[in-house]
């Protein structure tokens, strides 16, 4: 499985401008818009809340636009079908996938956390805090991972997937605010708060150095994020055997 695993990481590296905009894009506005001040607390203030809204934007860009992509192009040209035919099977390659996934959306975590405690003026975050910035991304790679896989399994043709995975990398993003900075009402604002951003924002933004808090609120709507992505999995599965059986 090492070996799978390696090679599916080299795959979804291979796709420089999703890697920028998944790894890169996060640290170039979280450093572009700080502007320091005399006021030790208003920098800290700024400096946390675009810590906190540009954080879920390292899983949405590193899983939504190169996993979905690379995984789409193999689907596309028939590479999956001919690796199960090797023995790589569908489940094999899901888990393979997701590890890559993981150690790629962690590993960019960590640089994203290291430069920005050494470029903007915020004090350091509490243990429990670091626990929860890493808790909060691996259950949102979990769910995006899902959504990802159920793009690349039910649309047909690389250009349709990759049109596909760039519509629902920037609806997300917009409906969360975390780009573009619109003012939502009624069901796109319904959609954005269901999207469990706001809710892991809210909560590094108040407790960034509370030693011991509650992440319940935040939890649960991670965790029925994710119930809702694994419905979507596994009814997108069920719809393309049923197609193949056709």
């Amino acid at each position: 499985m090492i070996h799978y695993i390696k090679f599916e990481f080299k795959n979804m590296l291979g796709y420089s401008i999703a890697m920028i905009v998944g790894g890169l894009l996060p640290l170039v506005l979280a450093i572009g818009g700080y502007h320091s001040s005399k006021n030790i607390a208003d920098n800290h203030h700024l400096a946390i809340t675009l810590f906190a809204t540009l954080l879920p934007m390292i899983p949405l860009g590193l899983v939504i636009l190169p996993f979905t992509i690379s995984f789409g192009r193999d689907t596309a040209s028939g590479i999956t079908i001919r690796f199960n035919l090797f023995g790589y099977t569908l489940i094999k390659q899901m888990i393979a996938k997701f590890a890559s996934v993981v150690i790629l959306v962690i590993g960019v975590t960590i640089i994203y956390l290291m430069v920005l405690l050494n470029v903007l003026s915020f004090p350091n975050p509490s243990m429990m805090m670091i626990v929860n910035i890493f808790f909060g991304i691996l259950l949102l790679t979990m769910s995006l991972y899902l959504i990802a896989f159920s793009i690349a399994q039910i649309f047909k043709g690389f250009s349709m997937i990759q049109g596909v995975a760039m519509v629902v990398y920037f609806g997300i993003a917009i409906l969360t605010g975390t780009m573009g900075g619109f003012h939502l009402t009624g069901f796109p604002k319904m959609i954005g708060q269901f999207i469990p951003f706001e809710a892991l924002r809210d909560n590094l933004i108040s407790n960034w150095t509370t030693p011991c808090f509650s992440i319940s609120k935040e939890f649960i709507q991670l965790l029925i994020f994710l119930m809702f992505t694994i419905v979507l999995f596994i009814i997108v599965n069920l719809f393309r055997i049923h197609s193949r059986r056709r």
